[in-house]
This record gives structure tokens, sequence and C-alpha cells, in this order.
């Protein structure tokens, strides 16, 4: 522990000697620049990370805002693309959302994706909190106004869900003085389809209509040589109308519905094959076999999942003197049907992993905000929060025909149910010393009660049960105090410096193995975090560093349970993990329309102690702790230790780097040009398991467009992944089916892109 505690502060310390040692030159180079300069510049960004309006480079968090602007000219498609576009953020490398895939924010996220385990990297949406396993949120970009990236503990004033991080959507509202209509259109490769319109509608002097709809789709890169379909299949359809009501100075209501449906075609496809002889002989009929480097599908049933959201919500503002009181209530109704053919094969040998969740989320916020500019700066607030996870899953198939009827596993149908409910009360202040100097506090109360159950029904027709699972039904509950103390250090507009002190905390959760209720005790972590926010050059650069260092408790996950007998792994606690790293963001203005980003992290995401099983195919070994190791209170279960391992999909070193270009051409026409490149290092998409390694990898995204000076209309050409860079995820085929194998999961956007786009904008 003393170690640990003198290797934290060497860091800390030498990052915060860093950025002290800045400060004499950044101060000399920061005069106080003019405000219209910087507005001039577009570095005026407007951010809610600390849930009020405020400038980003006066927010003492890391946080990176991405304008919607930002994410067209990108040729961007779906809110997990951010990942491309902020530092230290990826998302699920095997698992996509309607597969219940999320978030790592420097390197931290949810490991499994039981439907009674909340995720550790939030997700919030026009100030809602998605508590949803499956939830798209908003995978269209319909109409967005900007992406936030808080990364670190959120705790204090966005909730359980948040320990890691924060991914904060923003759409658009109506705007009461201006009649508008937007169109954009783009066709591409593979039928790649996007379409979105937006019209804004005045409702007289205090009231407007705001209603968006988008469309897109791709066909899948990958053919399926059996059953005709292609894998990565993509077709999102969804609606959303705000209705904006005004009717004083000191009131505003705001009623959004929205509607989404998805189709998405995610299954696996063969990396090698193994050395079962009867599995292998499947594909004697095929001229090509799986293989490396072979992106093709042979299983004869499907890989699917059909998603529909129900959306509605209403925001309240009310002035109450200087203040404001903000009201948001919400309710979200999610279906999700999935087929998988999990063996992969020509015939049904494991056909049907079929289910689905049908789930729904209440939440209500009343939120108390101070006027902005008082020495005493403050938002607090109270928060009911309840959703209810109801999934459903069948596996079975004919196996080879042996048996003459399916074969079973866990008994028949299994339907799992979990009931949260969480109060909470929270606050979070800033205080003025002096005109250069505040402290900040905050805390958050909650208290979570989380309920899960099992059922387990026959299936319908004749079986042999290859294995068997017991019903369970059981509560947990919880109680937590998290909160955060910092200072923040302002010399001028052009420069500060804060340090900040957080912890965050992930509600309990529910492990049923053999039919015993268990609690998984709640994940927490304690993070520190200093960090400097700069403007050089006259506003014409921008510059930002953050150092961090996080300890987590209490890690969920699929672990080994000491306390049983024998020992077994369930979905329990791990122990901890540590993430510390440094990120840093720049922006510079070349010339007047000629505008460079870049932004890049390292990030050292570990196990401090884990316990887990062994990955496929490690050699066994006779030493305790060492290798594959026999457990000693076991006769027959044999672990690893992978304390000191990377987790899973968090790479070490990541960076982005952007430019821009707008000039004239002449006769009222204007060019305009864009590339983005995104690289990360390589990393695991198993732990442990240096097969199942994903190659480090770059993407560059592009376009360029002529439009009218007005505005009105642009015609332009996309690029996506131009270099063709075809990165996927490995890891090991089930013994049952490909002993010795490996399968691998296959991004849509591990394959180029081009095509052309048409907007209007009246």
């Amino acid at each position: 522990m003393a170690k640990r505690n003198r290797a934290r502060a060497a860091l800390i310390g030498s990052a915060a000697g860093w950025l002290v040692a800045a400060v004499p030159v950044l101060a000399q180079q920061t005069a106080p620049a003019a405000p219209e300069a910087e507005a001039r510049d577009g570095n005026e960004i407007v951010v809610t990370a600390n849930r009020r309006e405020e400038r980003l480079q006066d927010v003492p968090l890391s946080v990176t805002a991405v304008s919607g602007d930002d994410l067209a000219r990108s040729s961007l498609k779906e809110v997990t693309d951010i990942q491309y576009l902020a530092p230290n953020v990826t998302f699920s490398a095997t698992n996509p959302v309607s597969n219940g895939g999320g978030y790592q924010v420097r390197g931290v996220g949810t490991q499994t994706y039981d439907s009674s385990v909340e995720q550790t990297v939030g997700l919030v949406v026009d100030g809602v909190v998605i508590g949803l396993s499956r939830d798209p949120g908003a995978t269209g970009f319909s109409d967005v106004e900007r992406i936030e990236v808080l990364r670190g503990p959120q705790g204090t004033l966005f909730g359980k869900n948040s320990s890691a991080g924060v991914i904060q959507v923003i759409t658009r509202r109506p705007e009461l003085d201006r009649y508008g209509l937007d169109l954009d259109f783009s066709y591409g490769e593979r039928n790649d389809r996007i379409a979105r319109a937006t019209m804004n509608l005045p409702l007289g002097s205090k009231a407007a209509l705001r209603v968006s709809g988008f469309s897109n789709g791709q066909d899948g890169a990958i053919p399926n040589v059996v059953n005709g379909t292609r894998v990565g299949d993509r077709n999102n359809n969804g609606v959303r109308a705000k209705l904006l009501w005004e009717p004083s100075a000191d009131l505003s209501l705001l009623v959004s519905g929205e509607y989404q449906t998805a189709f998405a075609r995610d299954g696996q496809t063969i990396e090698s094959l193994g050395v079962n002889p009867t599995y292998n002989a499947q594909f004697n009929r095929f001229p090509v076999k799986p293989g490396h480097g072979v992106y093709l599908a042979y299983n004869d049933g499907d890989w699917t999942a059909d998603t529909s959201l129900w959306a509605t919500s209403l925001q309240a503002d009310y002035a109450i003197g200087e203040a404001t009181l903000t009201s948001i209530t919400a309710y979200r109704e999610l279906k999700v049907t999935q087929l998988s053919d999990i063996d992969g094969a020509p015939i049904d040998i494991f056909n049907h992993s079929d289910g689905g969740v049908n789930s729904h989320q209440f939440s209500q916020e009343l939120r108390l905000t101070s006027p902005a500019g008082k020495p005493l700066e403050y938002v607090a607030g109270l928060y009911y929060y309840r959703t209810e996870n109801r999934g459903d899953i069948a596996q079975y198939g004919r196996f080879y025909g042996i048996y003459g009827v399916p074969v079973v596993i866990a008994s028949g149908l299994r339907t799992q149910v979990n009931d949260v409910r969480s109060l909470a009360a929270f606050g979070q202040l800033t205080y003025r010393l002096s005109d250069t100097f505040k402290l900040i506090g905050g805390l958050r109360y909650t208290n979570d009660r989380n309920h899960g159950s099992v059922a387990i029904t026959k299936l319908p027709f004749p079986a042999v049960i290859a294995s068997v699972a017991l019903p369970y039904d059981g509560t947990v509950d919880a109680d937590n105090v998290s909160g955060k103390v910092g200072v923040q250090f302002e010399p001028s507009r052009d420069l500060m410096l804060y340090a900040t002190f957080s912890t965050g905390y992930k509600g309990p959760a529910i492990d049923g193995t053999g039919g015993i209720v268990r609690e998984v005790e709640p994940e927490t972590v304690k993070s520190y975090e200093i960090g400097l926010k700069s403007s050089l050059f006259d506003g014409r650069m921008t510059f930002n560093a953050s150092a961090y260092w996080a300890d987590y408790t209490n890690f969920q996950t699929t672990a080994l349970d000491m306390s049983l007998t024998p020992p077994a792994f369930i979905l329990t606690n791990a122990g901890g993990l540590r993430s510390r790293g440094v990120e840093l963001e720049t922006r510079l203005r070349i010339a007047r329309g000629f505008h460079v980003s870049a932004s890049g992290s390292y990030s050292d995401a570990t196990y401090r102690s884990f316990i887990g099983p062994c990955y496929s195919g490690q050699a066994n070994s006779s030493v305790v702790g060492t290798g594959c190791y026999l457990l000693p209170a076991s006769a027959t279960v044999r672990v690893a230790d992978y304390a000191g391992y990377s987790l899973p999909n968090a790479p070490k070193w990541s960076y982005t780097l952007r430019a821009d270009y707008q000039a004239a051409l002449g006769g009222d026409l204007e060019l305009d040009a864009g590339a983005n490149w995104a690289w990360r290092d390589a990393t695991q998409a198993v732990l442990g398991d240096p097969k199942a390694r994903i190659d480090a990898y770059g993407l560059l995204n592009g376009t360029i467009g002529i439009s009218g000076n007005d505005g009105q209309w642009r015609v332009g050409i996309y690029a996506r992944n131009l270099l063709d860079r075809q990165f996927y995820a490995p890891y090991a085929a089930t013994a049952t089916f490909n002993p010795g194998g490996y399968n691998r999961i296959v991004s849509p956007e591990a394959f180029r892109t081009i095509g052309g786009t048409l907007s209007f904008h009246f």
C-alpha cells in the first residue's frame, strides 16, 4: 500500500510540477483576449458538464465537446463513433448496443452484460439518464447540437452509473423566432444511405415545434455463403418531436416524444478452425474454407437484433428569483428481439440462442441552480429512478442430429427480471475566495434496491437436457455517499488550473448461480485529477491537459467465488483495478477558415487483484499463482492470477488528428474539406489470451464539398475508413463446437465506404 501511494504521489506530483512550471510561460502569452476575438475564432464553446451553461475552458474537469456540425463533417453515423473523435474513449469491441455493449472511459467500463449490472459509463440524453440495458440512446444522430464526453467519476451530479465518466448527448431545442427546414441525404457503397429531415415551426410568439427524423442503414460487408444474408446489415429509423412553450419570462416547458426502430445483423464469423474433425468436416463442401483473412460467414441460421424504443419527457424550468428550478420527468420503453446461431456452422448444431428484452424506465429529477457569476454558485436536487428489465432466452440445437431431438442447456426458457429503484439527494457548489481562486465541493446520497429473479420454463418439445439451471428470487440494497472536493485557480480568462478528488459508486447486483441468491457488492472508485486549460496566441489556439489516478474497489465482473464449495466462477466482485494516465487536447486556427486539432492520451488501466478463469488453450501450471494453476481448495478448478494485466479493450496509447478548411471559390460558391485520423494502440478482446489480440489500427475519414455562400445547399463526397483498415476482435470459440479455434466480431466500420451527400437548408 505504501509503495502504491508513493507511486501515486510521484505521478501526480510530476504532473503537477509540469503544470505549475508551465504557468509563468502561459501567463506571459495569455494576456486577456478580447471576447470578440475569442468568439470570432469559434473557441467560445458552451457546455453543461456541471448542469449549468459554462464556457468549456472554465469547467474544472476533463471534458470534450463535439458539435453536431463536427459530427457531420466527420461522416460518422452513430453515437458510438464518438470514440474516434474524443480521447480516451472506446466502445465494446465484442458487443454492439443491441447486445448490451457499453462505453469505456480511461480504460474502464462494465465487463459483464448481465441485466442486473449497471453501466460504469453513463449515457445521458437531453438530461435523462439512460438506464435500460440495450437502450440505443440517440443512435441516429438526428438533430444533435453537441456531444459532451466527461471523463472521470461524475457521481455528484449525474448519479451512480457514471463512476468512470458520462457521454452526454444534447439535441437541438425548438426556436421561437425562426422557420426552418433542413434536409440531408447521402448514399454510398454497399447501399450506405442516410436521410435526415428537421423542421422548426414557430407557433405564435411563445411556442415552437421542432420535428426531426432520420433513416440510415447499410448492407453488411461480409456475405453469408449459406443463407444469403450479409453480416453487418444495419437499418435504423426514428422520429423526435419537441414542443416548447414559454408562457412567461419565468416559465419554460419543453415536451419531447421519440420513437426509434433498429435492425442489426452482427453475427460472429470464424477466424480459425480448431481440432474437432466432425466440426471441421462441415466446411469441406466450400471452395473457400473459414480462416484468417477470409471475410465470409457459414452459419445456416440467423444472428439478428430488432429494437423498438418509445420515449417521452417533460422539462420545466421556472425562475425563482435569480435561481432556476428544473424538473425533468421521463419515461422510456424498450423491446429487443434477438436470434443467434452461435455454432457458426452450415448445419444445426446449436442454431438457437434466442431471446429478447422488454424494459421500461421512469425517472424524476428536481434541480435548483443558482445564478452564474456570484461568489457562491450551487446546484442541488433530488432524484428518483425506477427500471425493470425482463430478459428471456432459450438455447438449443439439434447437435449434429445425434440424439434425434434438440439438446437444451439450462433446462429450458430462462426468464430473468431485475427491478431497480434508486433515490438520491445531491448538491455541488463552487465558492469564489478571490478573483482567481475557487473552492469546489459536492455530495450525493444514494439509496438503491435491486430485486432479481429467474424462472425456468420447460420448452414445448421433447429434448435432451444438457445442463440444469435453478430458479432464484431475492433482493439486495445499498446506501452510498459519494463526493467531490477541489480547487480552481484562474489567473486570467486564458488560463485555468484545477485539482480535484472525487469518489464514485455503482449499485449492487444479484447472482443466482445454483439457485442461491448472492449479493454483488457495489463498485466504488476514488479518483484524483489535476488539469490545465489555456488559450494562446490571442485566442487562436487552445491547449488543455489533465493527469489522473483512479482506484476501483469491488469491480463487478465474472470472477472466482472462493466461498462456494467447490469454488466456482459467478457474477461477483473481482477485487480492484487502477486507471491512471494523461490526456492532451489542442486546437489551432492557422488562417481564416483553416483549423487543425489534435488530442492524445496515455492510459494505464490494469487489474490490481483478480483471480479469474484461465483463457482457452492456456497451458496448465503446477505452480500455484503462476499460469493456469489448480486452485488449492479444489481438485478440478483451474484459475489464473490477472493482477497487473490490462483491461480488455483498453489501449494504452491513442490519438486523433483533424483538419478543416473552408474558402470562397468565387461566383457565390464555397469549398469545404475535412479529414479526421483516429489511431489506437493494440489491446485485448479477451483478458490474458495472446491470440485474442486487437492489433493497433487507425481510421481515416474525410469529406469535401461545394456549397452556396448563402448556406442553402451543399453537395459533397465522404469517405469512412478510406484506407480500408480491416480491424476486428478475435476470441476463443466455444469448446463444444470448435475447440481450439477462434471466432471474431468485425465492426461495419472495418470496411471502406465512399459516397456522396446532398443538403438543403431553408
